[in-house]
């Protein structure tokens, strides 16, 4: 789920344009489409808490089964407190409920090691024979290997979701550069980024639907990240990058304005700035942030954004302020 809030972050990164609000009013396309999003990996969440369960529950069916003199009453509790666990997970699934999910996700996986610990204590104790330890060992030997399936399915809905979350995140910013088109500023940059992007997401999609067990699929998952989160695979930074080469767009616009050299100052400021976000984005390469550049990247480009916006309003006849006056600083701007 950590995974998902990063990319989250990262999409809701890309409203850092640079025309006023108003432009971007497409809010309600983000809800719309950030719904199913989330779903998908609440739903992809599920499969794999269901794959643990029917391991966790089938494991202590088949001990009871196969050893004559083994102690039921804490280990059939156990049992019941996952199934109990996972009918609540269904129902907060089917209820869309993400906070409950979070709640509900967390007792089952305390449970879960509980039964797991529990399970192994009861085994010892009692002391089954030659006979019941290879009836056992086969029927665990099975459910592991139906759990091994059962993961592969999951993990097959999860990289279906990064497919789908990526997808939007790519549709959310071409949107975005339509308005800025429609504005008059120069897209092509950005254009060609979005293109970049829709080749490395082909790629990626590519590469797990190949994929042919578990192993294969987390290569592949971990072999791009559309933003940030690869350990040794390709970073692609795309809410970082559409997001600056946004603002220079903007801020190329607002230069060739017949009025702008009043306000020379302000733009050699905000271009500072954004030279500071590109510089640190080049080091950064196709690698994770270290230390601070993700913090340093995303306040440049929010000082920039500050400025760039004000610029907009006051050449466009929209804002009342001086062309003096100071640009927003902030220090807590963060993305990917």
């Amino acid at each position: 789920m950590q995974q998902t809030k990063m990319q989250y972050a990262a999409l809701m990164a890309c409203a850092l344009l640079i025309v006023p609000a108003a432009a971007f009013a497409d809010s309600g396309y983000n809800q719309q489409n950030q719904m199913p999003v989330e779903q998908s990996y609440m739903n992809a969440v599920l499969a794999r808490t269901t794959c643990q369960a029917n391991l966790e529950t089938g494991s202590t069916s088949a001990a009871i089964s196969d050893m004559q003199s083994i102690d039921q009453t804490t280990i059939s509790s156990d049992s019941n407190k996952i199934n109990t666990d996972l009918q609540a997970l269904n129902t907060d699934a089917s209820n869309k409920d993400k906070t409950q999910f979070k709640i509900d996700l967390k007792s089952f996986r305390t449970d879960s090691k509980t039964a797991t610990f529990d399970l192994r204590s009861a085994i010892k104790n009692a002391k089954p024979t030659s006979d019941e330890r290879t009836k056992l060992k086969n029927d665990l030997s099975n459910l592991r290997s139906t759990y091994k399936s059962c993961m592969f399915t999951a993990g097959q809905q999860f990289a279906n979701a990064r497919v789908l979350a990526y997808g939007i995140g790519i549709q959310r910013v071409q949107n975005r550069t339509n308005t800025l088109q429609s504005k008059g500023v120069d897209t092509t940059q950005l254009n060609q980024l979005i293109s970049q992007a829709q080749t490395n997401l082909g790629n990626l999609a590519a590469a797990l639907s190949s994929a042919t067990n578990s192993l294969q699929l987390k290569a592949a998952l971990q072999s791009y990240c559309q933003y940030n989160g690869c350990k040794s695979g390709i970073n692609f930074h795309f809410a970082a990058q559409s997001t600056l080469t946004a603002e220079q767009a903007a801020l190329d616009k607002i230069k060739s304005n017949p009025n702008s050299g009043q306000y020379s100052s302000l733009i050699g400021q905000a271009q500072t700035d954004l030279t500071n976000a590109q510089n640190t984005l080049h080091a950064v390469g196709t690698s994770k942030y270290q230390g601070t550049q993700q913090t340093d990247v995303w306040n440049a480009l929010h000082d920039a954004h500050g400025i760039i916006k004000q610029l907009w309003s006051e050449l466009n006849g929209h804002g009342h302020k001086s062309a003096s006056s100071s640009s927003p600083r902030s220090s807590g701007s963060s993305g990917q």
